[in-house]
């Protein structure tokens, strides 16, 4: 593994290198860190000298970033290119990146950032075959970084994941709507022998019933009214790849026994058709719902279910892991201010991320992402503040919340919304000084400490830095 990084600052060569040597130790890869000074030094060392990865400085004496960056395309032999930019030359990073760079990291950077892009680039490289045949088992980790998370169960996940990528067996994900089971799924194929094969999805639950089967095993012309020629089913696409059956609980009873069949036997027909297909893929089957209460209720075929039901995965909910929020925030900024010039906002406050970790997600991780889009559309300057939150997420309480019928159970269910809801803007009010707190609301402290053990509230949470400003060093709305 051979990776460049040209700098004119030596600082950052001597800091890319020592980052980037300890994590290829780290996975166990065969690894070297070259070193250019100026974009003359970068393009001798390209022209006679093959790399696995090429960073670059977008502002290096003698040669612009972005044609640095097209003779590193050009005579880098299919390596990917990132980019180190200082905000002021963010512009052009962004244009690099439509022109072919992989991606590029703004200074001022962490160690994880540079390894995360550094660890997405190199897997670019594995999917494009050009690390040697020899450097492609340890190069396997690398797409389970794309799965985000710093809590212990997202840290179990992804070592569930790298155990069972190079597995034949058939996956069963669980979690609920919006937690990223897609994404598990792909990282599985992308981390396994099969990513070189194709990678189909079928959403179980928007297909009509009566389209499904030919959705699944195609059919031959003149099968039914309307097939006025022969197509291919999903089953026949995937081949030798993975079939991924999102919402597998959808498909209907009649068409389960068909499809197990086709899993059992590993070969199928056309609707309409006799020649007999050959399916040799993996399956990855998905579902928000309980496959076991399916099959106790008789809406899931039981035989289908452990056919399919070999390694069980599940994906926890955002609720349950708080401290995922910064890291799948800040990728969310990263990611879209990568893929639209626009996109104006580059950071997120510190009291707009306290109030994200405290809101309970039922949409997960989709609902998160969305609310970064639109708080970033309604943003004035270039960070996400508590003001630019929608006033659910600020409030604590999602939109459309059942009610309880029951008298009793809601009133104490709306008695603790209530108390949770003014204890925290309390908090808010007082930026985390409990004195004040007890002394406007005239709630003694001892009583007050019970109130905020009682729903999770930790003081220390809504205290900002000095002088009421942000960590941009900016004073906050």
């Amino acid at each position: 593994m051979r990776v460049i990084v040209a700098d004119d600052e030596e600082d950052m060569l001597r800091i890319c290198t020592d980052v980037l040597e300890s994590q290829l130790r780290l996975e166990q890869r065969r690894s070297r860190v070259d070193t250019a000074r100026n974009g003359n030094e970068a393009r001798s060392f390209l022209l006679r000298e093959k790399f696995d990865l090429i960073i670059l400085d977008v502002q290096m004496p003698g040669v612009s970033g972005l044609e640095l960056m097209h003779f590193a395309l050009e005579h880098g032999r299919g390596a990917p290119v990132v980019l180190i930019t200082a905000y002021p030359n963010y512009t052009d990073a962004v244009t690099a990146v439509k022109e072919g760079a992989f991606d590029y990291v703004v200074k001022p950077f962490t160690a994880a950032q540079l390894v995360e892009v550094a660890g997405r680039a190199l897997e670019e490289t594995v999917s494009s075959g050009v690390l040697e045949h020899g450097e492609f088992a340890a190069a396997d980790s690398q797409p389970v970084r794309e799965i985000l998370g710093v809590s212990p169960g997202m840290r179990e996940l992804r070592s569930l994941v790298q155990k069972i990528a190079m597995l034949e067996e058939n996956v069963v994900l669980s979690g609920e709507t919006g937690t990223g089971k897609g994404l598990v799924a792909r990282v599985l194929h992308t981390a396994g022998h099969r990513r070189h094969r194709p990678f189909v999805t079928l959403d179980c639950g928007s297909i009509p019933r009566e389209l499904m089967e030919s959705e699944l095993f195609g059919h031959e012309k003149g099968a039914f009214t309307g097939a006025t020629g022969a197509r291919k089913g999903l089953l026949e696409v995937a081949a030798d790849g993975t079939l991924f059956l999102d919402e597998v609980s959808e498909i209907p009873l009649d068409l389960q026994s068909r499809l197990l069949r086709a899993l059992h036997e590993r070969e199928f027909r056309r609707v309409g058709g006799t020649r007999v297909t050959r399916f040799d893929g993996r399956v990855i089957a998905a579902s928000n719902r309980d496959l076991e209460t399916e099959v106790r209720n008789g809406t899931f075929r039981s035989d289908l279910y452990y056919r399919l039901h070999v390694i069980p995965v599940v994906v926890p909910p955002l609720r349950e892991r708080p401290e995922d929020i910064r890291p799948l925030a800040t990728a969310c900024v990263t990611r879209f201010a990568a893929n639209n010039p626009h996109w104006r906002v580059r950071s997120i406050s510190a009291r707009a991320l306290r109030i994200l970790k405290r809101y309970s997600w039922p949409g997960n991780v989709r609902e998160l992402e969305n609310v970064i889009r639109r708080a970033a559309a309604f943003s004035e300057t270039e960070e996400i503040r508590a003001a630019d939150l929608p006033e659910e997420i600020r409030s604590g309480s999602p939109s459309g919340d059942e009610v309880e019928s029951d008298f009793g159970r809601a009133r104490e269910h709306w008695l603790s919304r209530f108390e949770e809801r003014y204890f925290r803007d309390l908090l808010l009010k007082t930026d985390g000084n409990v004195v004040d707190a007890a002394r406007s609301s005239g709630v003694p402290r001892a009583t007050l400490y019970r109130y905020l053990r009682r729903h999770g509230l930790d003081p220390a949470d809504f205290r900002v830095p000095p002088v009421g400003r942000n960590l941009a060093g900016e004073t906050e709305d």
